[in-house]
């Protein structure tokens, strides 16, 4: 009697395990089957907010830059459409650029030169061109180093009886605090002085960035005489340079204590042999003050401090003389 109670009761529990799976299976088969439902509610009759196509926006940014009118291209990028694509067509072939798996080579220049020619910062870039930061900076860095790589081919000597004019120009530069007081120049800024040459057709000769600020002209052409890649003086030729510079081989300064300036000869004619002289020779050596000018009128990046620490601050003072070489010669047939 025992025994058949017990096995009654060991049925009944069964029993009861069995159908609380079965409710187990059905309240899931349910679940699945409402949240099916939902989902078919929410995609038939929720609208959803459309996917942004980045991309367009990309394309028709960069049509605009370079595929647009002549005059955007040039007051964007400061080359004409032909300019431009002749660029890219030389960074690829002599500079080594490359494109990469989501970037072309046109859109890779066109980042770089806006950077340059209106110093912008990668943030605004990337509201611009819809690209990261890190891809900007990449971009970027591979440009400038293709740029540098052409610089032999668009920075070098011209043939003439007089080479050019040279001087030296400040370009403010960001440092780090410990090195400030040895970049800061006669009038406070925190600077780099840069020494350039130019041809009378106002085409950079030679350039040398990096000196700190507080460097005189004449040490600087000093040591662009001494270093392995010194600036070359062929025999018999000679630069123009001001009364900063000591007068002798290779290099003609004007008469000390006679009239020079332009300011200076206001409602005035030359006097005397020396005077005729200086004036001549003020005329002629304005060639690097005008290249000067133009270089950083083009280049935004040059007139103002950048975010770039000073290593790559020297290598785009670099890039910018390439580039102006590059424009007066492609552009302008010089």
């Amino acid at each position: 009697m025992d025994g058949h109670l017990i096995h009654v009761n060991c049925k009944h529990k069964r029993n009861e395990e069995e159908d609380s799976e079965e409710m187990d299976v059905i309240v899931f088969t349910l679940s699945v089957i409402i949240a099916g439902l939902s989902w078919l509610y929410i995609d038939d009759f929720i609208p959803r907010e459309p996917s942004y196509d980045w991309d367009h926006e990309r394309r028709c940014y960069l049509n605009r830059l370079f595929r647009g009118s002549e005059k955007e291209c040039i007051d964007q990028l400061r080359v004409s459409k032909q300019g431009f694509a002749n660029l890219c067509k030389v960074l690829r072939e002599k500079g080594k650029l490359t494109r990469t798996k989501n970037v072309s080579i046109e859109e890779a220049v066109a980042m770089f030169l806006h950077i340059l020619a209106h110093n912008l910062k990668y943030r605004v870039i990337h509201l611009n061109f819809y690209r990261s930061k890190e891809t900007i900076s990449r971009q970027f860095n591979s440009v400038l180093s293709a740029v540098l790589r052409i610089t032999k081919d668009y920075l070098k000597l011209h043939e003439h009886n007089c080479l050019g004019a040279l001087d030296g120009s400040h370009i403010q530069v960001t440092v780090s605090a410990e090195v400030r007081p040895r970049y800061r120049n006669r009038k406070g800024d925190i600077s780099t002085n840069m020494l350039g040459a130019c041809s009378p057709d106002l085409i950079f000769i030679y350039v040398l960035p990096g000196w700190e600020g507080s460097a005189s002209d004449s040490r600087v052409l000093h040591d662009a005489i001494c270093r392995h890649h010194c600036l070359h003086v062929p025999n018999d030729k000679y630069y123009l340079v001001d009364v900063g510079y000591t007068n002798g081989p290779g290099f003609l300064a004007p008469y000390r204590g006679t009239r020079y300036h332009f300011n200076e000869w206001i409602g005035n004619t030359p006097a005397n042999y020396k005077e005729l002289f200086n004036i001549r020779h003020m005329v002629a050596r304005n060639a690097i003050e005008r290249s000067f000018r133009v270089l950083k009128k083009r280049w935004s990046i040059l007139r103002t401090r950048s975010f770039f620490d000073i290593d790559t601050q020297i290598r785009i003072i670099n890039a910018c003389c390439v580039l102006h070489n590059f424009i007066r010669i492609e552009q302008y047939h010089i």
